[in-house]
């Protein structure tokens, strides 16, 4: 979580930077979480699930080589029609906002949902992201995270700019 405090240089590599870092946020929001003890882990893999054309799918796949607790990264497309029930984390940008109501009546329990898009943020949403200047913050709501059943670390919850 180191990663909050670092700066972001020119534009060019703002773009690639900042959704690098974006991506090691979700990394570790995962890593701080814990999900309700009758959560399904199908083939042993946390699911990540993020829509096909969002900028945060490459570098999120670039993690698929790491674990969490014992469960390999796996990122799946967050598409129409898709089976949310799968997904442990969904990943939420400006690319969603039409359709947000749609994917949160599709999702199971036990679901992190993270936020890039201020609209999307203010509606039930777990973890809203942000860039505040060039550092990347992030907001938690923790009645939707209790609503999901999830557990989210203290470590995580001091780190936060604002908890509600």
């Amino acid at each position: 979580m180191a990663a909050l405090l670092l700066p972001i240089g020119s534009a060019a590599a703002q773009t690639v930077q900042e959704y690098d870092l974006k991506a090691a946020f979700v990394y570790n929001f995962a890593l701080f979480t814990d999900w309700p003890a009758d959560t399904s882990y199908e083939g042993g893999t946390l699911n990540i699930c993020v829509n096909p054309g969002s900028a945060l799918r490459a570098p999120l796949i670039g993690m698929s080589d790491r674990s969490i607790r014992g469960r390999k990264i796996a990122v799946r497309s967050l598409a129409a029609g898709g089976n949310l029930r799968t997904c442990h984390v969904v990943f939420l940008d400006v690319a969603d906002k039409e359709r947000w109501a749609t994917i949160k009546k599709g999702l199971g329990s036990g679901v992190l949902t993270i936020a890039d898009d201020e609209e999307i943020d203010r509606d039930k949403v777990v973890i809203a992201l942000s860039m505040d200047g060039n550092r990347v913050v992030f907001d938690i709501d923790t009645r939707a995270a209790r609503q999901a059943g999830l557990v989210l670390s203290s470590k995580l919850l001091r780190l936060a700019r604002m908890v509600r």
